[in-house]
């Protein structure tokens, strides 16, 4: 009788800890593997739950707003806010990561750069990666950036 309620009390506990080990952002989306990401365009959207357009307070014209494209290789490169950056990314157990590469160094003030700033603390920092509906999110410890696919070729 107490073997059984020791077996019982233990498989309780393991499903608990199934439950708790999941990913709370995993809902969000799916990790995708490199050869899901290289080739693709995505333009950024939302920083930290705000819209980009709501935040600057209009709409930037392509080409001038912030994206992220994946490259052969597995380089990134794209807008950060108001300069262009390159790197190598690395993609390790669902993290995305970029070495620090060259970038432009134009001057950026207001809002932007506070988007720019963002934008290479994540990819810098690292942050667990996701893909849904077209949406590529990345989660870091402090933020949370959202793009949208804007491949050149549909």
């Amino acid at each position: 009788m107490h073997i059984k309620f020791y077996l019982l009390a233990f498989a309780l506990v393991l499903a608990g800890c199934a439950l708790t080990a999941t990913d709370p952002d995993a809902a969000k989306g799916k990790v995708p593997s490199r050869e899901q990401l290289i080739h693709h365009h995505y333009n950024l959207d939302m920083v930290d739950g705000v819209k980009l357009s709501d935040m600057l307070g209009q709409q930037l014209e392509t080409g001038k707003r912030p994206d992220i494209e994946f490259q052969e290789g597995f380089r990134l490169a794209g807008i950060a806010g108001c300069n262009r950056f390159m790197g190598q990314g690395k993609l390790d157990q669902g993290a995305l990561s970029m070495a620090p590469g060259p970038s432009t160094r134009m001057a950026c003030i207001g809002e932007l750069s506070k988007v720019e700033q963002t934008v290479f603390t994540v990819l810098h920092d690292g942050a667990q990666i996701r893909i849904k509906d077209q949406q590529l999110i990345l989660l870091h410890q402090d933020h949370t950036l959202v793009y949208q696919l804007a491949d050149y070729v549909y």
